[in-house]
């Protein structure tokens, strides 16, 4: 007959075992996260037409060539399709004739 008051002899060292473990993980997360990243100026295998996004004036410069490009096009004329009479207009002058088409309707 067992008594109720005796304690059973259950192993302790499973769970030092798991405490230790999460711990180990918890540390080795935290190593990971505080590992300095090491910019890409070092890149080696970039062929030469990707060169401009190493660097952060190269980054600006193609930004301000693109905003170029697309504010020239946004203020000239031209044609998108001659056969089917679609053409491409400066911002400010197709609100004025969308305007005046919408005006002329009522």
């Amino acid at each position: 007959m067992s008594n109720p008051s005796q304690k059973t002899d259950s192993p302790i060292w499973p769970l030092a075992v798991a405490i230790i473990g999460v711990f180990a993980i918890f540390l080795v997360i935290m190593a990971l996260a505080r590992t300095p990243v090491t910019p890409l100026t070092q890149a080696t295998n970039v062929p030469e037409s990707e060169q401009w996004k190493l660097t952060e004036d190269g980054r600006k410069g193609r930004l301000k060539e693109l905003r170029g490009a697309a504010d020239a096009k946004a203020d000239s004329y031209a044609w998108i399709n001659q056969e089917e009479g679609v053409v491409q207009l400066p911002v400010d002058r197709a609100i004025e004739l969308t305007l005046a088409d919408i005006n002329a309707t009522r």
